[in-house]
Formats: structure tokens, C-alpha cells, sequence
């Protein structure tokens, strides 16, 4: 078993993070839709967000698309940065990876910043017919958040 966790982990670090660009355009085009397909569909997702948004809960995909969808109806993106890299964690199958979130009160006009923290790790992905193999891609288990 321990094998395996550092075998994917190495995999996991020696690939391109195509992850990190697919999140930062779901956040700086506020589409829910683009978040949706980075989630895992393999069981809930823990999401812990502090104020404004206050939400801690396990979601399955389908709410996590809706809880996102509510809020980035109302709070409007003004800063997306992701930071180069994905942090691995001893003994985790799967990495973190770290972003800045800027954004704004459409309804109130306050301004807030978020440290996000999303965990990712190696999940199978739907072949389509013909392909050969099985398709793996970083899927986002888990998401956290740490007010500045």
C-alpha cells in the first residue's frame, strides 16, 4: 500500500499540473461549470470556507456545482493567483495545491481575500470508445480556505 501512495505521489509531481490553469479560469471566469469537471466524482468533497461564505460541510459533486454556484453569483472574482507547484503530504496519495482568491460582495460592494488550499490526487477518468489504457487526471477531493 505504501508503495503504491509513492509511486502515484511521484507520478503525480512529475507531471505538468494542467489542474492549476483549469482552476484559475473556473475562478476568474466564475464558472461553476469549469469547477464541476475538476471535482472528483468518486464520493464527497469536505469544503471549509470562512466568512463571508461560511460553509463547512462534505458535499457531494453535484452540491459542491450548486454551493459554487450561489457564490460566484454573488461574489465576483477580482484576483486568481495559483502557486506554481503542488505540496505533497507524507503518507497522502495526492498533493495540495495553494491559490489567492480576491473577490467582491456584488451586493455590498466589501472586498475579501482567501488563502485556498485544494487537495488533488490521481483518479481514473472516463475513457470514450477506442482509447487504449486507462486515463488518469488530477481531481480536486478536497478544498480549504484560510481568511487574510
Amino acid at each position: 500500500m505504501v508503495t503504491f501512495h509513492l509511486f502515484s505521489l511521484t507520478v503525480l509531481l512529475s507531471l505538468p499540473l494542467p489542474v492549476g490553469p483549469r482552476i484559475q479560469t473556473a475562478f476568474l471566469q466564475n464558472s461553476p461549470v469549469i469547477l464541476r469537471d475538476l471535482l472528483t466524482t468518486e464520493g464527497t468533497i469536505p469544503v471549509s470556507l470562512p466568512e463571508p461564505l461560511s460553509l463547512a460541510d462534505q458535499l457531494s459533486p453535484d452540491q459542491a456545482y450548486l454551493v459554487f454556484s450561489r457564490f460566484l453569483s454573488i461574489f465576483k472574482t477580482t484576483e486568481f493567483i495559483s502557486y506554481a507547484g503542488v505540496s505533497s503530504l507524507a503518507g497522502a496519495p495526492g498533493g495540495i495545491l495553494k491559490a489567492r482568491w480576491s473577490f467582491r460582495n456584488e451586493r455590498t460592494g466589501a472586498q475579501y481575500a482567501f488563502h485556498l488550499y485544494f487537495f488533488v490526487v490521481l483518479e481514473r477518468l472516463p475513457r470514450s470508445p477506442g482509447a487504449r489504457g486507462p486515463l488518469m487526471g488530477l481531481k480536486i477531493v478536497e478544498i480549504r480556505a484560510e481568511r487574510l
